[in-house]
Formats: C-alpha cells, structure tokens, sequence
C-alpha cells in the first residue's frame, strides 16, 4: 500500500510541542510555538505548562469501553443496540476507536517524554522530578499500548520534527525496557512516597506499574498456550510472576483493606488511601472548566427521568452488567449494593435536591427511610416470598402517594422477573404486588428496565444531564488498594504459592462480608457454567474476584488475554461468540489483540503489512 498517510503517531509526536486547551493554565499565549519555545520551556511558567499537559494527556486513553470491556463475559449492549464490531470479533484495521486509543497513547509518550526533557534542567545529581514524572507518564502508555496492541513502534525521546521511521520493537523489548525505567525511578528518584488526594505520580504508583509490567510480562514469555478454547497453559519460568507479586506487595506496603466497599466508593470520599492513582477531573482548579468531564457514569445502566429537566439524570448507556456478571454477587456480598443503585428514590416536581436521584446525596436519613421507590432491584438469589415479605414490612417505600412515577420492582436474574403494584382509584400504586411477569435479560434491554445502574463512578454534583459525555468530574481510579492484592494472588498463583494467592484473595473477600474460601475448590458460582469452559480453576477463582471487586473499571478485556482466557470466556459467556471460528481472522489465527491501525502502518517507512497482528 502506498505510503500517503503520516503516520498518526508522527503526527502526534513531531508535529511540535502546541499547548493547546480551552483553559489558559494550559495555554500560556502560544509561547511554546515560535522560535522562543526553548527559552520559554527554561522558565518556571512553562515547565509547569509542560507538567500540566503531560497530565492532562493521561484523559485522551483514561476510558474506551468498547476495547476495554465489549468482547469479554461482563458486558453487553443494551437499549437494542447493535452489538460493536469488538463484541463480535469483527473489527478491522481501520476501524477508529483502535485508531483514537492508539493515538491518544502516543499523546501520552510525547507529552511525557517533552516534559521529561525539558524537566531535566533542574536536575541536581539524580532524576529531577518533572524528568521521573514524565517517563512515568510515557511508561504507562506503552502499558496500555502493549496490553492492547502488543509489539509497538518504541520511542525513547521527543521527537520535535514529522519523522516516518519508527520500527515495531518487540513485545519482550518494550517490556524490559519499561521495567528497567520504572525500577530506575523507584529507586533513584525525588519522587513522593505516595500522593492519594493530587493524581500526581508517586513511588507508590511506580510499584503498581512494575506490577503490571512484570505480570504481563510473565504471561506472554513465561507460559505457553496448550488450548485456546480450552484456556489451557503450561508456566515455563516462575521469575517475572515472583516479581510482580513482590513489586504488588511494595505497592501494598502493609496497608490493609479498613474502608467498607461503599465507603471507597462515595464522591464525598475521593482521594482516599485505597485509591493509590487516579486521573484527576474537577469542575474547578486543575484541569479547569471548559475542558469538559468523561462519561464513566454514562456507561454501565441507566437512570431514570427526562434528561434535559432539572435535577433528573435520564442518560443513555452503552453498556450492562451480562447475564453471568449479574450473578456474580454471592448472598452477602456488600460489593453488589455498592456497585449498583439498587434503589431508585421516586420524586416530586419542585423538589428535585431532595427527592429523586438527588435524594442519595441530600436528603436526610429519616426522609429516605420513609420515601417510595421508583425502581427497586433485588438480586437474582432473592425470591418472590422475599421480595412481599419486604412490601410488607416498608409499605411506604411502595405506595406511590403523590411522587411522580409508579413503582416498580425487579430480581435481577436471567429471566428477570419484573412485579408491579396494585393502583387506587386515582391510578397511584399501593403496596400490595399485583401482577410479576418476565423480561428477556438480553441487549434488547430497554431504559431503566434493563437492570441496575453502576453507581460506583456517580457524580453526586452533577445537576443536569443531556446525554453528553463531559458531565462526570469522577477521578478515575488507575491503580486501588484491592487490585493490587489480586494482583499478588494472581502472581502467587501461577509462582506456586497457592496459600499465600488465597489469603490475598480471602483478604478482599473479607472486607465484603463475602466470606473465607478454604480453598479455591471450594468456590462455587451461581452462574450457568456452560460445557465448553470446562473445570473452575484457581484462575478462574481470581478473575471472578477480579470481576466483582474491579466491576466497570474497564480492565476486563486485558485481564482475559492477559491470563489466556480470551477465547474461552467469550465462546462459554459472550452471546455473540459461539465458536473460535467467530474470533479467528482471515488469516486463521486468533484476534488476541487489537488491530494496529492502518494509518500507522500507511504512513510508516519502516513498517509492512507483515506488522500488522495476527487475525488482521
């Protein structure tokens, strides 16, 4: 194909170092563009414009559902939505989400790698700290370019003019390199020991990484794949897993799980010592208004109401909990509260702070303790008996009254079963159940209907939605407290420490009153385990943990192929995979990553058609 297109990550990367934002801390008077950026970027003022963009640039890859959770067991489409070319396997090269992801990484190393360079003047004898900070940055995206992409053009300084030569570096290069660097940093520089409330890089954040990195690493060079639709592998070294269970446990520090699930989770409690690294939005100060939010809160359900009336919050999802996902919280487990708004407060017009969706945040206990419902979702091991037993004793909740809406009532379950109330003679619903019928648990799932709304990323101080995506100035959480325990049990685990991976995952079951296994035997899902996954193994213990503890942080989709269970997960749980055929590209292999965007490889001297992956 002819070379016609620059290559996006040219583009990105030497096209020069423009601030450009809606905000004008990010945008000091287009000084870095002229032939005084030099001088500019040797003062204070411009270093700190730098270190700002190299942060902001962490926003451009924070969220893509559709690479990070379509085509994996926890998430369907929903509302009737025609499921992605990533649900089916069916994506090709110049598909441009892959394209956005991809360039929006390469944002992140060339804004890293230009602060990095230009921090190095106040170097005094060890990395300066903008220098640590910005390879920080670059580190982090070639983990996510890696765990998307695989092998990679490597870029190791900034490139200040349009280049087209940028060789793919091998997968195991990129690697070693990333944890030559972080270990380098973690050692040998200013950075902080650990910064949970500011979103800036720490040590603490170092170690995360190298986590990742060795882990991942582990998986790809140190295991070999007997059967992909079987998942089934052989461990060839147990070195880079011992690392990475090491580096989790630095990362860990000794700290131990205090908060409760819902606790970690409030808005009013950002910044809290189980969150170890977060992309930081807010609506005032760093990064500032005008540069608009993300859509995290859009994603995972639906809230009910008109979205353009005040004080309601009527947005339209993408995504939903699947029909195994929804069955993942076992009886006590307080994740499954704490991940869903399982309780829908019904409201009043004119009262829209108080009543409402607004009610979770503002109203006071003893009001929410006699206001009705909207929506209420029991979970699927709730049964009708249960679910009369508490109308019965909370009639308030269920008698409409002169709230707005009727009530109704789900159990989340495949079928769902969907009840609703007898209504007086004004049309307004008592409590008393009058009718229960089923509802296909499907991507033909409508509205609020369609099951509960993730509410871990809500943002309580949003006063109006339209169905935009810059409306949630949520952190987003990169690295948390219990991710890092899991990841010591999964390392332990394939290092042969079964005892210790079992503590780390007992240590999470714990905190949420899911309980003690005494042994990874003993687990037992309540999902339908279809034929073709065979056995539950360990493994699958761990990323069923993985699942409910990490819900909606779009790490599904790498922990699959990460683990080598990619295809068997799909074909056992994603309706829209039923055979490795339907994951296999015209080239007869497996899509285990994502394709390398076409532009890239147009526009690259150095790289062929042979670079593309496998499946493409």
């Amino acid at each position: 194909m002819k070379k016609s297109t620059i290559l996006s990550i040219a583009v990105l990367l030497g096209s020069g170092i423009a601030m450009t934002s809606c905000n004008d801390f990010l945008e000091p008077n287009n000084k870095a563009q002229g032939t005084d950026a030099d001088t500019y970027f040797s003062t204070d003022e411009g270093l700190a414009s730098a270190r700002a963009q190299a942060y902001y640039s962490l926003k451009g890859a924070a969220l893509n559902a559709k690479l990070n959770c379509d085509g994996t067991d926890l998430y369907i489409p929903v509302r009737g939505k025609t499921p992605s070319e990533y649900a089916r396997y069916s994506m090709v090269s110049t598909d441009g989400d892959a394209q956005s992801y991809y360039n929006a990484c390469y944002s992140e190393v060339r804004y890293g790698l230009f602060y990095a360079e230009k921090a190095q003047r106040d170097s005094s004898g060890t990395v300066s700290l903008g220098t640590a900070e910005g390879h920080f940055i670059r580190d982090y995206a070639y983990y996510q370019l890696t765990q998307q992409f695989g092998g990679v053009p490597y870029v190791d300084h900034f490139v200040d003019k349009p280049e087209r030569v940028f060789p793919k570096s091998k997968l195991d290069s990129i690697y070693t390199i990333m944890e030559q660097d972080l270990e380098a940093l973690y050692n040998n520089s200013p950075l902080p020991a650990v910064d949970h409330t500011h979103g800036y890089i720490s040590k603490q954040a170092v170690a995360c990484l190298l986590a990742k990195f060795y882990l991942a690493h582990a998986w790809d060079y140190d295991t070999e794949l007997a059967d992909a639709a079987r998942g089934t592998y052989t461990v060839k070294s147990k070195a880079n897993f011992e690392k990475a269970a090491q580096w989790a446990k630095t990362a860990i520090g000794g700290q131990q799980l205090t908060q409760t699930f819902e606790q970690k989770w409030l808005p009013s409690n950002e910044g809290n010592d189980e969150q170890l690294w977060s992309i930081q939005y807010e609506r005032n100060g760093y990064p500032g208004t005008g540069n608009g939010g993300h859509g995290l809160q859009n994603l995972y359900g639906n809230y009910y109401g008109e979205p353009t009336a005040v004080g309601q919050k009527g947005v339209g999802s993408s995504e939903q909990a699947s029909s195994k996902a929804i069955y993942l919280w076992q009886p006590g487990d307080e994740r499954y509260d704490g991940t869903f708004m399982t309780k829908m407060y019904n409201y009043k017009k004119g009262e829209w702070g108080t009543t409402g969706y607004f009610a979770y945040y503002n109203a006071k206990q003893a009001d929410l303790d006699k206001m009705p419902y909207a929506y209420r979702y029991f979970p699927y091991y709730t049964t009708l008996a249960e679910v009369k037993a508490e109308v019965a004793a909370h009639p308030e909740h269920y008698t409409q009254g002169d709230y707005q809406n009727t009530v109704e009532a789900y159990i989340l379950s495949s079928p769902m079963t969907r009840i609703t109330f007898k209504m007086d003679a004004n049309k307004k619903s008592l409590p008393e159940v009058a009718n229960t019928s089923t509802v296909q648990y499907d991507h033909s799932m409508n509205i609020v209907g369609s099951g509960a709304t993730v509410k871990k990323f809500d943002d309580a101080a949003t006063q109006q939605v339209d169905q935009k995506s810059d409306i949630d100035y949520r952190d987003i959480v990169v690295f948390d407290l219990s991710d890092m325990y899991l990841t010591v049990a999964e390392a332990d685990l394939l290092a042969g420490n079964t005892d210790e991976a079992l503590q780390y995952v007992n240590a999470v079951r714990n905190r949420s009153n899911a309980g003690a296994l005494s042994s990874f035997s003993a687990y037992e899902p309540a999902y339908s385990v279809p034929s073709s996954f065979g056995e539950v193994t360990p493994l699958d213990v761990i990323l069923d943990e993985r699942a409910r503890e990490l819900f909606g942080q779009q790490l599904r989709w790498v922990d699959l192929r990460r683990t080598k269970q990619l295809v068997r997960y799909n074909v056992a749980f994603n309706e829209f995979v039923s055979s490795v055929s339907d994951m296999t590209g015209v080239d007869g292999q497996i899509k285990w990553y994502r394709p390398i965007p076409q532009a890239a490889i147009d526009g690259n001297y150095s790289m062929t058609e042979k670079d593309q992956n496998p499946g493409y």
